[in-house]
């Protein structure tokens, strides 16, 4: 499996072992940014649904 996670210029010798924790790293981060930016996403979907709740309550 040939994975290009990074640009010739930074990426060392695609078998070292410097390069798979390279790759290993972009993936870890890559999850975590994912992991973060769900969080926001569900905080702002409560925040939707909660106003449309609250908004039908005092109109109806």
């Amino acid at each position: 499996m040939n994975m290009t996670l990074a640009c010739a210029t930074c990426k060392a010798d695609p078998n070292s072992i410097t390069a798979q924790a390279q790759d290993l790293a972009v993936l870890v981060m890559i999850g975590f940014l994912m992991i973060g930016l769900s969080c926001v996403a569900l905080i702002v979907y409560n925040f939707v649904r909660k106003q449309k709740m609250l908004a039908v309550s005092t109109l109806g």
